[in-house]
């Protein structure tokens, strides 16, 4: 995110789009305004020319959103993105129904959380990955319907645990050993959880313990029916899924955390009542038929090639358009007339393709050229899932954008941060810190502090990018690969390559281990 100035209002904004490319942006308030609709920039078709490239004329001179939220839901949260029903929330993404959140991605229902990546219905949780119907856990990964439970993983059930791996309905227990409740009590005091020095110890002694104990092939919950893939939980004949909830009868589906989607291909991001959904990014809330489409959402039916086409309706090539039907370019058309056109549309896209500036030949019946975008390359998480260098990125035709460091002037050292949660002071959040992987510059908030104090962890010696960085690390990318249980050696698909070193079990095996 940077600081922009809005085209419309020209009072200063935060925006995710950079000032280089070139587009024109309006704040928030400006684009959701009724004061104009998209229509403005509306261009005849020219039958003379490949449709995407007047598609992509429409997508220079149109006016962009300086962030990806549904605004009317948001309340005081205007540092997020590609989130929707936000209400005092701070640097979260991808996110739905979240409330005093900060630094957290991918999550539906949660309230004051900090540092999370792929949390659902949680309270009070620290640093969690993975994380469902949970409350003030901390530096845990895979748990569910679990209170007070830290440094653990792939535990269900429990209460008061720490350090534990693959428990199931346990209480009091440290490193998988069970101790009385008064037992457990004393022995937490002895890792010293208040302090910065005794989280980094236990951080080093859970993952360590981890290690020695076999994980799944792949990871979900026993509500699924025949599906396949990785962080499936609640989904019914799915192939080919990565990190969802709540799907049913699709394919090649990611990244989607509100519940429920139905007969979705190739579809990435969001959900909430998404379907019939093909090759569409960040397409929901009530979304359905709509095809080949970026952005496009509350309500979006039957369109496609429309990117940021809000609450439209039968609309086809359309981009920065609100509330419109029977749309071709931005241009209104009766009934009749948008049927007629679009049917000679798409013969023509099959016959004249569009051919962007790298060589690359778009036809009827593929997704949007990668130029539509606002974003570079590495300005997308791509860069994480798949990490380019510049060059790479060049050689493999991907537009890419030097991204210059914010520098900021250090104001104290990283060991005069308060070590412990009771000298956190309000007065630290006019301070820049160094960070201790970095070396960057960061600051807290006065959000961050207040969710600190009341989980009860020490304030962090590393800045949210270090921090996120770490998160993503910990989760398997949407690779599948065939290999052996280690136990039983039936061969299985698994999202741990052959050649890492985790003890890795098929699900019947790993049932039989869990305690």
């Amino acid at each position: 995110m940077r600081r922009g100035v809005c085209d419309g209002c020209h009072t200063s904004m935060i925006t995710t789009i950079s000032e280089e490319s070139g587009l024109r942006i309006f704040c928030q308030k400006c684009w959701w305004a009724d004061s104009w609709d998209g229509t403005e920039y509306s261009q005849e078709y020219d039958e003379s020319r490949p449709f995407l490239e007047q598609v992509y004329e429409l997508r220079t001179k149109s006016t962009f959103m300086c962030n990806e939220s549904l605004y009317s839901s948001l309340v005081n949260s205007p540092f997020v993105n590609a989130a929707a029903y936000q209400k005092d929330c701070f640097m979260v993404f991808n996110a739905d129904y979240g409330e005093r959140t900060a630094y957290c991605m991918m999550y539906a229902h949660v309230q004051e959380c900090l540092d999370g990546y792929r949390l659902k219905n949680c309270e009070l949780c620290y640093e969690c990955v993975g994380i469902n119907k949970s409350y003030r856990c901390i530096y845990s990964e895979e748990l569910d319907s679990c209170t007070d439970v830290h440094f653990s993983r792939a535990c269900s059930g429990c209460t008061d645990c720490f350090g534990c791996v693959n428990m199931r309905n346990k209480s009091n227990c440290i490193f998988n050993i069970q101790y009385t409740k008064e037992e457990y009590k004393e022995k937490i005091k002895e890792f010293k959880l208040n302090t910065r020095e005794g989280i980094k110890n236990a951080y080093t002694l859970s993952r360590n313990f981890w290690r020695t104990k076999p994980a799944k092939a792949t990871v979900g919950n026993s509500l699924n029916v025949n599906v396949q893939g990785d962080f499936i939980y609640e989904s019914k004949n799915v192939k080919d899924g990565y990190m969802i909830s709540g799907v049913e009868d699709s394919r090649y589906v990611q990244m989607v955390n509100m519940s429920p989607v139905k007969n979705c291909y190739d579809y990435t991001n969001w959900g909430n009542g998404a379907e019939n959904l093909y090759e569409c990014l960040t397409v929901g809330e009530g979304a359905y038929n709509n095809k080949f489409c970026v952005q496009c959402w509350p309500n979006a039916i039957d369109n496609e090639y429309c990117l940021y086409a809000i609450q439209a309706k039968d609309c086809f090539g359309c981009v920065n358009l609100k509330r419109k039907q029977y749309c071709i370019l931005n241009k209104e058309y009766s009934k009749e007339e948008y049927f007629i056109l679009k049917a000679k549309i798409i013969e023509d896209m099959k016959n004249q393709p569009y051919i962007d500036t790298n060589g690359r030949s778009w036809v009827y019946g593929e997704q949007l050229p990668y130029c539509m975008s606002p974003f570079s390359y590495n300005e997308t998480m791509a860069q994480y899932y798949f990490p380019l260098t510049k060059d790479e990125a060049i050689d493999k035709r991907m537009s890419w954008r030097d991204i210059p460091d914010t520098e900021h002037t250090i104001t104290i050292n990283t060991d005069t941060i308060p070590n412990s949660v009771e000298a956190i002071s309000d007065e630290i959040v006019t301070e820049i810190i160094p960070c201790t992987e970095c070396g960057k510059g960061f600051r807290f908030n006065n959000l961050e502090v207040m969710l600190h104090k009341k989980i009860g962890v020490p304030l962090t010696d590393t800045c949210w990018k270090c921090r996120f960085k770490r998160r993503f690390d910990s989760v398997n990318l949407p690779r599948i690969y065939n290999r052996n249980c280690m136990k039983c050696g039936m061969s299985m698909s698994t999202s741990y390559s052959p050649d890492r070193p985790e003890i890795v079990y098929c699900e019947s095996c790993y049932q039989k281990e869990v305690m």
